[in-house]
């Protein structure tokens, strides 16, 4: 249904044409569908390596005690009881120093001593055997061999590559690749998809992601599969950042809170899928074939993803831009009034000197969020944020075997909570962004400090999951009400420089493992701590709930003020520019500047 617009004699803005496609319609679906595979894939790969680089329980192999399979290897054992209830366990095997815990030692045992073999009557015929006499508790022995509890692995890279003992640090190495590799991509991809258009990333990306999953599955050596895992990360941070990005700027009002923290789930059912395969195929190769499927169909991306209409307008494009239009318009089956199209065809052939402010900001680099105080403020606290998100949501996914012995159990159930999460993050969200972020990271920063205090069972699950849903909550949240702060000309360098931060937290991840050096719980009590306090200072973030995207660094400014302000300043001209500005820091004055620049121009 057409609406009747009042249109400024001001500056062209993209709003107003985009206005006539409406909130939602079959252009709309298409890109949001289309959105969703990338995502998909990003869970997947996000999830699917914390169970390849897993180390499964293990100890020392006993000669002559422990029994040898058909090849003359090691047997692995079904359970950890298995693994060490064996009678000559407490006789070969040593316990661990400075342990809080009373447990065996993976990666010693005690020297052996031949015995003389009673089946032969010469007493020089001796040798090892599985009787107490057999060892020696005073000298100890490095392993040579181990055996593994295959319970809930059959193969995964430490078994393969034998990481054991003090070489464990290279399998959290690796876990962090995978991060760095994020990290990387975050600030690259973002640079590149804001200069070049948001659909260069899948020209580039859908094929070197599938390429690098078949690097996992046939990489013949340790340093070829890290070198896929950094490569992956740099994937995972391009296609999602991108895929995101365009699903929220073809979106409007409420579709575009609602879909944009779908995105959440899709996340969460990429990492499902992962969970799920690798629960039934236990074999580290086998899980990175299972990965090869999905990426496949992501091939065709380049040839048929169009790209976005509002980049092509803050980029100064609009002659793409309108012809896009014109399509999606089409495929809405609505029309748009000609002389609006005449109007921003002008536009496009005016000297640059001529141009609107939003067209003459396509130049900005990622510092001009950090030279302006009030849009300063705002990002650090999105920064510190991210990290604290990152942090919590990959480590708790580390520590899912401290939540129940289980790990597909666990990360399944993990997982599957982020469903009411981003159900209650975007419901309560639709009334507010700001009040609702720091409800959900207190709630879950609390739960997680008070798990930390009880010793495992049901409870400390369903707290940890507690402090789990909370923080996908959140995530799912600060996706969306980043990209409501960012403008559109730094919104993907924005999210790739958030992105970035918060990589310093998943990276920092895995040796959330070495803090239970000072207790089983400790890491829960830290990371508590840490979302308890991001949580408090979201209170400095502005309101975003019912207002534009904006697409300027001048329209980022305007989100400090109310919408009945916002009227005010927009709608009645020179006079109101020159009174709000009054009521700006000399220093912040950007919507200032604006202002009078439109008041100049009329």
């Amino acid at each position: 249904m057409m609406k009747n617009r009042k249109e400024s004699n001001k500056t062209k803005n993209i709003d107003v044409i985009l206005d006539y496609l409406g909130d939602i319609g079959r252009y709309q679906w298409e890109i949001f569908l289309l959105s969703i595979l990338p995502v998909f894939i990003a869970g997947m790969l996000s999830t699917s390596f914390i169970f390849t680089t897993s180390i499964p329980e293990y100890r020392c192999f006993i000669p002559a005690c422990d029994a040898l399979n058909a090849e003359q290897q090691p047997e692995s054992v079904r359970t950890k009881t298995e693994l060490f209830s064996k009678s000559f366990i407490s006789l070969a095997i040593p316990m661990k120093k400075n342990s809080l815990k009373n447990e065996f030692d993976n990666c010693f045992m005690y020297g052996m001593i031949e015995q003389p073999n009673k089946n032969y009557s010469s007493s020089s015929s001796k040798s090892l055997q599985c009787l107490p006499q057999s060892f020696d508790n005073q000298t100890l022995r490095k392993c040579v061999n181990y055996v593994y509890n295959n319970e809930y692995f059959y193969s995964t890279i430490v078994t393969d590559y034998k990481l054991h003992c003090n070489d464990e640090w290279f399998v959290q190495l690796m876990q962090s690749l995978f991060f760095f590799g994020v990290l990387v991509g975050a600030i690259v991809n973002g640079i590149l998809a804001d200069k070049y258009g948001r659909r260069i990333i899948f020209i580039i990306y859908s094929p070197i992601t599938t390429i690098c999953i078949l690097l996992s599955i046939f990489a013949p050596n340790l340093s070829i599969y890290a070198f896929s895992l950094f490569i992956k990360g740099i994937c995972v941070a391009g296609i999602y950042q991108s895929a995101f990005t365009l699903g929220i700027e073809c979106l409007d009002g409420k579709w575009r809170f609602w879909l944009g923290n779908s995105y959440s789930v899709i996340f969460a059912s990429g990492a499902i899928y992962a969970c799920l395969c690798a629960w039934w195929l236990r074999s580290w190769r086998l899980m990175e074939i299972s990965n090869l499927f999905p990426a496949i169909f992501m091939l065709p991306y380049p040839l048929i993803l169009s790209e976005s209409i509002r980049w092509q307008f803050s980029a100064g494009k609009i002659q793409q831009a309108l012809r896009q239009i014109t399509v999606a318009a089409n495929k809405n089956n609505v029309d748009i009034p000609d002389d609006l199209f005449q109007s921003f065809l002008i536009e496009s052939e005016k000297p640059i000197n001529e141009k609107t402010c939003d067209q003459q900001q396509s130049n900005v680099s990622i510092m001009d969020l950090f030279g302006h105080k009030l849009i300063r403020k705002w990002t650090i606290t999105f920064l510190y944020i991210w990290f604290t998100n990152a942090l919590v949501y990959y480590g708790l996914s580390f520590l899912a075997s401290d939540i129940n012995q289980n790990i597909y159990l666990s990360m399944v159930l993990l997982m599957v909570v982020e469903f009411p999460g981003v159900l209650v993050a975007s419901y309560l969200g639709d009334f507010s962004r700001k009040y609702v972020l720091m409800g959900i990271m207190i709630t879950g920063g609390c739960s997680c400090i008070i798990s930390s205090f009880l010793s495992a069972g049901n409870l400390k699950m369903w707290l940890a999951i507690l402090g789990k849903m909370s923080i996908s909550g959140s995530f799912s949240l600060i996706y969306v009400y980043s990209a409501e702060i960012f403008p559109t000309i730094l919104r993907i360098t924005g999210l790739g420089m958030c992105s970035f931060c918060s990589r310093f937290g998943a990276m920092s991840a895995p040796y959330l493992l070495q803090l239970h050096l000072f207790g089983d719980s400790f890491p829960f009590r830290v990371i508590g701590i840490i979302t308890l306090l991001a949580g408090i200072v979201s209170i400095l973030l502005p309101e975003t709930k019912g207002k534009k995207l904006p697409d300027t660094l001048a329209e980022v400014e305007q989100l400090k003020y109310t919408n009945k302000q916002l009227i005010l300043l927009l709608n009645n001209g020179g006079d109101s520019c020159s009174i709000v500005s009054t009521e700006l820091n000399e220093t912040d004055d950007l919507l200032g500047n604006e202002c009078r620049m439109n008041v100049t121009t009329k």
